[in-house]
């Protein structure tokens, strides 16, 4: 097992593949997680290939989520509506209080608020962040 990372990442379409290698481009460590596992050895490659950066892929969330320093944070880029209330369910299992997920996407704010209502009862952060597209 590597060294803890300071930051996660959920979610490997492109703009999340694209985010994660930028952010172990500048030098800091990440761990990455994708619910189809093809998308995580994807960007496990890419990274070898783009100078051994310092990315580490995990395909199940439960190790995804143990390898991040805590308190924990991890970045989801997911698909809008469900998907992030499925990638939430799976990880927050795994997370303990004061760990938090900030949602990259860009949905309906009453959304947001929702999500970090529920997150906030279960003792974990939720922040909304849209940067990516969303319905």
């Amino acid at each position: 097992m590597v060294s803890p990372t300071r930051i996660g990442l959920a979610g490997l379409a492109v703009m999340g593949q694209n985010l994660a290698l930028n952010i172990a481009e500048k030098g800091f460590p990440i761990s990455v997680y994708n619910r189809t596992t093809s998308k995580v050895d994807e960007t496990v490659e890419r990274a070898k290939q783009e100078g051994n950066l310092p990315l580490y892929g995990f395909r199940d969330p439960e190790s995804f989520v143990q390898s991040i320093q805590k308190p924990r944070v991890i970045i989801m880029l997911v698909k809008a509506g469900a998907p992030v209330d499925q990638t939430i369910k799976t990880l927050s299992v795994y997370m303990e209080k004061g760990d938090c997920i900030i949602d990259g996407g860009n949905e309906w704010y009453e959304n947001t608020e929702r999500r970090a209502q529920a997150m906030a009862e279960l003792g974990l952060l939720y922040l909304g962040m849209g940067v990516s597209g969303g319905e």
